[in-house]
């Protein structure tokens, strides 16, 4: 039985409904739908292969392929001819050229047939099938991809690399990557059906995290566009069929993004590619315009070399047949401002703009802090990277940036550090909170400015509750120089008895609150905030006086030494949020100092009222 598809003078129809998006004087595009494409049928194709000028191909249909991309999601199988197509095949950047058959538009090349072709064999994705998927209403999107901040450089490839994996395999492949050979049908050409991919455009990058890039993202490290020519030259004032268009992920002083074709402009609509780029549904890329240097063959994938250019728009949907967007204003960006000083080098700004996305800003913020580091440090040895600024959410709401990192792993660990607020952030269950801008001054020195807690005393054997009393601890430098720092410590009033004072660094205090202590989580975002704002530092020095009483926390408050009777209580009542903690913080200090601080030391005390002062005890 046929199956019921919209007549050519149908879509016709629907699309001159939306011409309400065009505006006045826009001029109709005539549609073919794809019941109306026959085998046989020569049509037209428009792309650029160098600079900004459309070239045209031929394109000859050989079929059309049923349900293969989805229920009633069709690709029309063509063979192509013309150009440097002869020689590199489908070109990777391809994607949206728009295909035209008796002066009708029929949709957009986007897939790739096979491995190593002997022939241009392409798929087009129908024009309605574009349009309807761009036309989706676009609700807030909310995911996860398992990246736990302060993040690793794995974590953050590894989270790039699952986005990109979901749509550059062949369609229809079995589980286990099962490949279907000798098709006997048309239909069973299908497996080996792949997006032809988007040309990235990488500059600006360190070698090393550009190989993790492309990794990432399934493609080849020769479509990286020359670094000096980040920019493209004017071209005409609106984009038309063919012509080249770039989005954007990140800009400025780094460049990464993809570039596709246009397949249709409607008024300031725009459709292209055929295809999704990271299928993300609703999206906020800049558009912008692109310029193709040339076409580079491959055996295995040919690919246009391509830069981006100004913004003219914004890209807000990334479909499984196409990506859309507005011509106009471009989007909301995350803007990140970096001052890099060291001792080998003068000072250096860098700015750039990162895509606000949930998903794509804490991981390409991430990876825009650690190249920039990368790019202008040594990658071996001991470093010391002392950041300090502010992540900026908008209407006041901000992050201060005050931390040290020191030794081998000093700039992943940093990147991680500055960056941890946006991904915190971003994946927040109380509110949308993508960060604005980022502001971050980094010194960097080829030496480990770190020291060791080696011993720590008070200066009495005798505390007494409600006293303030100083405390000193010893650090002990890199190559042996020490260093002693103190503080006063006013013990609490209401407590008595032995206690446990804890001198520690940010990783030990970490450990001891994750296992004994059970902070909560947060309850709104103010209290995130809070939180985000008092996270363990690792150029601080903690002190904190533990007791050793059964306790509980309840709505992030700890509640120590509680009667039986009032845990019991809290036990059972399934409505209060409490967790039973057999250690209880009673006082809490710290200090800010110049080094790195790793280690930890304990003093056993016992605070007795009306205890006189003695000699000092020390540990």
């Amino acid at each position: 039985m046929r199956r019921t598809t919209p007549s050519a003078a149908g879509v016709t129809l629907l699309l001159a409904a939306l011409a309400g998006w065009a505006g006045p004087g826009a001029q109709a595009t005539p549609f073919m739908p794809v019941d109306d494409v026959r085998p046989g049928m020569t049509g037209t194709g428009r792309t650029v292969f160098a600079g900004d000028t459309i070239e045209e191909f031929r394109v000859h249909v050989i079929g059309v392929l049923r349900n293969v991309v989805g229920p009633r999601r069709d690709l029309i199988l063509a063979r192509l001819e013309g150009g440097p197509i002869a020689t590199a095949g489908v070109i990777q950047g391809m994607s949206g050229s728009p295909v035209f058959i008796d002066g009708r538009l029929v949709g957009a090349v986007s897939y790739a047939l096979g491995s190593f072709p002997k022939e241009p064999l392409a798929g087009i994705t129908p024009i309605a099938e574009m349009i309807d998927a761009v036309r989706l209403p676009a609700p807030a999107r909310a995911s996860d991809l398992g990246v736990q901040w302060p993040a690793t450089p794995a974590a953050v490839f590894g989270a790039i690399q699952r986005l990109t994996d979901r749509v550059r395999a062949p369609l229809g492949r079995p589980p286990g990557g099962l490949r279907i050979v000798g098709p006997a049908s048309l239909e069973d050409l299908a497996p080996t059906l792949r997006p032809i991919g988007a040309a990235m455009v990488v500059s600006g990058f360190d070698p090393a995290v550009n190989r993790d890039l492309q990794s990432a993202l399934g493609q080849s490290v020769d479509g990286q566009a020359p670094a000096s020519a980040s920019r493209a030259p004017a071209a005409p004032p609106t984009l038309r069929p063919g012509d080249a268009v770039g989005m954007s992920m990140l800009r400025g002083d780094l460049e990464m993004g993809a570039t596709g074709t246009v397949t249709h402009v409607d008024g300031n609509r725009v459709y292209a590619f055929g295809h999704p780029f990271l299928n993300l549904g609703p999206a906020s890329f800049a558009m912008t315009r692109a310029r193709v240097f040339t076409v580079l063959p491959s055996l295995d994938t040919s690919m246009k070399i391509a830069t981006l250019g100004p913004v003219i728009g914004t890209m807000t949907q990334d479909r499984s047949t196409a990506v859309g967007g507005l011509l106009g204003t471009g989007p909301r960006e995350l803007e990140v401002n970096i001052t890099l000083t060291s001792g080998s080098a003068p000072e250096r700004k860098l700015k750039f703009f990162v895509i606000h996305d949930q998903l794509l800003t804490p991981l390409f913020a991430y990876v825009s802090i650690l190249n920039s580091l990368i790019a202008y440090e040594r990658q071996t040895g001991t470093l010391t990277v002392q950041a300090s600024g502010r992540v900026s959410f908008g209407g006041g709401d901000e992050v201060e940036i005050d931390d040290m990192f020191s030794g081998e792993a000093a700039v992943p660990l940093a990147a991680a550090g500055i960056t941890a607020p946006v991904g915190l952030a971003a994946g927040n269950e109380f509110r949308a909170a993508l960060a604005e801008r980022l502001d971050v001054n980094l010194r960097v020195t080829e030496e480990p400015e770190a020291a060791t807690i080696e011993r720590a005393w008070l200066d009495t054997t005798r505390p007494r509750p409600g006293a303030t009393h100083t405390l000193s601890v010893q650090l002990r430098h890199y190559r042996g120089a020490t260093e002693t720092v103190t503080m006063p410590i006013e013990m609490p009033a209401q407590t008595a008895g032995p206690l446990t004072l804890l001198i520690s660094d940010a990783a030990t205090l970490n450990s001891l609150e994750q296992r004994d202590l059970k902070p909560a989580k947060p309850a709104s975002w103010s209290a995130l905030l809070a939180q985000m704002n008092t996270v363990r530092r690792n150029n601080r020095l903690y002190v904190r006086l533990i007791a050793t009483t059964p306790g509980a926390v309840v709505g992030g408050d700890t509640l120590p030494a509680l009667p039986a009777s009032v845990r019991t209580v809290l036990d059972e009542d399934k409505t209060v949020a409490s967790a039973p903690v057999t250690k209880t913080v009673v006082g809490a200090w710290e200090r800010r100092v110049t080094r790195a601080l790793r280690g930890s030391r304990e003093l056993t005390i016992t605070l007795r009222p009306g205890s006189a002062a003695s000699n000092p005890v020390s540990r």
